[in-house]
């Protein structure tokens, strides 16, 4: 991932606190002129002890400006974890589901939906 940055096509978005690294995400679009003006946003993680702190939201402000204002993108995608609340917390950002893959995702302790998701506009 770290080698396919380029400012066009991709950004690496950190949140940190007091000098420490508290999240992160991914943001990147294709190169293909047909889908440009839309990103997929990938690998959104906080750390444990910052849940609640507001970093997750503070990293889905930054990307959405980023997004619009950088690189010039109209929208968004994602794909969430199903049943662990993620759908609720973006919701409350402004995203909205346009779908999902039943058990797409295997855990130890159960498979989950992957529920997809677009904020449109930027």
């Amino acid at each position: 991932m770290i080698a396919g940055l380029d400012p066009e096509y991709s950004r690496l978005v950190l949140a940190a606190t007091g000098g420490r690294l508290v999240g992160w995400l991914h943001v990147g679009r294709h190169r293909d002129p047909l889908v440009r003006h839309w990103g997929t946003v990938r690998r959104v993680q906080s750390h444990p002890e910052a849940r609640g702190l507001g970093v997750g939201t503070a990293l889905m402000d930054g990307v959405r400006q980023i997004a619009r204002d950088e690189m010039g993108m109209e929208q968004l995608h994602l794909g969430a974890r199903g049943g662990e609340g993620l759908e609720e917390f973006y919701g409350r950002l402004g995203w909205r589901e346009i779908g999902r893959h039943p058990g797409a995702l295997r855990f130890a302790h159960g498979d989950r939906d992957e529920v997809f998701m677009l904020l449109r506009p930027l």
